[in-house]
């Protein structure tokens, strides 16, 4: 079993879409630790001038009881794409949303490939937890989608003794 690695799954993502074309000279890609805290972006944002794709891993979890005999623990995930839109513009907004939701749309595309073919960490992407909110204004004016999944890691009941007294 492959453990997904959601800042290097997006990163790739990042280097790897056209529309995003992060490259080392220019960047399009951003690691963030939280959904609430992604404002904490702006100073590292100062040299993105038009999309940027942004992974965010907080550690969160849920667990569920799968088939009456499975415990599985189920981090989120988020992937967010913005853009940068025209300062009180509601068209300008309501445009750039559409143009980053497309791309999200690629993007789920990407993973469910990887999922069906159990690459990258993918085989246990649970497709009905995906969800796309709208965000923005995040920094200067930057508006988009972010997407929210998990991938279900079942949990061992095996203790390690060294652990306890």
């Amino acid at each position: 079993m492959n453990i997904y690695d959601h800042f290097q799954y997006s990163e790739w993502i990042a280097r790897h879409m056209k529309s995003i074309a992060h490259t080392d000279d220019s960047c399009h890609f951003l690691k963030s630790d939280e959904i609430e805290e992604i404002s904490d972006l702006e100073e590292r944002m100062s040299v993105i001038s038009d999309r940027v794709l942004i992974a965010i891993d907080g550690l969160d979890s849920f667990f569920d009881w799968h088939n009456d005999e499975n415990l599985m623990n189920s981090p989120q995930y988020y992937t967010a794409i913005i853009m940068h839109a025209e300062n009180g513009n509601i068209d300008s907004i309501h445009a750039v949303k559409e143009i980053c939701k497309t791309l999200i749309m690629e993007l789920i595309s990407h993973m469910m490939q990887d999922f069906e073919s159990s690459k990258n960490g993918l085989e246990f992407l649970d497709p009905t937890s995906m969800i796309i909110h709208g965000i923005g204004p995040v920094a200067d004016n930057f508006y988009g989608v972010q997407l929210g999944f998990s991938v279900n890691n079942p949990i061992s009941f095996n203790i390690d003794q060294s652990k306890w007294i």
